[in-house]
């Protein structure tokens, strides 16, 4: 490989962090509850993905439905991606875009624990300065204020923990999924994911007393906005991009996806961070950095692998 060519990947990458750093903006703009959101990011994003997948079968170079095997991979992946979904858009309502997205991405601590009780794996120095400045951030930007929360604020804190966990469990399946897939492209991988996700989400839309279909227009646009451009868009990008890279740079990458949400939370929603505030975000960025490059040559050599 030459000096130059790892330009193409890593202006993909960045294109593709930039991508799905707008979901959170999408999820604050469209008018209807939190899990009807969810429901139609995926439900779209699907029907997006079909002619994609179903392409692919039909010119031989892959097949549309994977192994029983790797479909109970994905359905076990689309449960933990709903849960994911279902919290971290309440986290975006109750908290804003940016701490949202902050505190979805302590998901790199939850794999590393995973990591350290299921496989054995060793964390590092990297993994244990990466979560003790995420914490410390965190408590910076929180705990000052804590006691002038609102119950709201409070509960979107909990929520956006619970996606990082949510959000583990999901890479954990996914990413057996795809070293399974065989001869399933990861397009019909992620078209199954989305579907089934989809189907898990409807009930629970209905059930919870939302509104299923968007009464205006704008709704529908900013719905299918946020499926393509950080469903479909996003993923696939990223997907391409992140085998090509090392580890460090894929890390860095990564990180502009927290970074602009709270650049988007500010410019299009007024959100301000004091300057405890923001060495908060400094150092919780530089804690989950450290997490990521611990773990992200692995995972590129798993991806090369399939």
């Amino acid at each position: 490989m030459t000096a130059a060519a790892p330009r193409g990947p890593l202006a993909t990458m960045l294109l593709g962090a930039l991508l799905i750093s707008t979901s959170a903006v999408f999820v604050k703009w469209v008018d209807m509850g939190p899990t009807a959101s969810a429901f139609w990011r995926m439900a779209l994003a699907a029907a997006m993905l079909l002619p994609i997948a179903w392409f692919g079968a039909v010119r031989g170079a892959s097949r549309l439905r994977p192994t029983r095997r790797v479909l109970g991979l994905v359905a076990l992946a689309a449960v933990f991606f709903s849960l994911d979904l279902w919290m971290w858009h309440r986290s975006i309502l109750y908290v804003g875009v940016g701490l949202a997205t902050l505190l979805g991405n302590f998901q790199v601590f939850m794999l590393a624990g995973y990591g350290a009780l299921v496989l054995g794996e060793h964390g590092g120095w990297r993994l244990w300065s990466g979560l003790l400045l995420a914490i410390g951030g965190l408590a910076l930007m929180l705990v000052p204020d804590w006691a002038s929360f609102d119950a709201r604020f409070h509960a979107g804190i909990g929520f956006g923990l619970g996606t990082g966990v949510a959000y583990a469990g999901f890479l954990i399946a996914f990413r057996k999924a795809q070293a399974e897939r065989g001869g399933a492209s990861n397009e019909s991988l992620l078209w199954w994911m989305c579907l089934v996700t989809a189907a898990l989400l409807l009930p629970m839309t209905l059930l919870g007393g939302e509104a299923l279909p968007p009464t205006r227009a704008i709704d529908w646009a900013t719905l299918l906005a946020y499926a393509f451009i950080a469903q479909v868009c996003g993923w696939l990008v990223i997907g391409r991009a992140m085998p090509k890279l090392t580890a460090g740079v894929l890390g860095l990458c990564l990180l502009l996806q927290p970074l602009l949400a709270y650049v988007w939370d500010a410019a299009l929603f007024g959100t301000r961070l004091s300057a405890l505030g923001m060495l908060g975000l400094v150092l919780s960025l530089a804690g989950i950095f450290l997490g990521l490059t611990r773990g992200t040559a692995r995972h590129s050599r798993e991806i090369e692998q399939t």
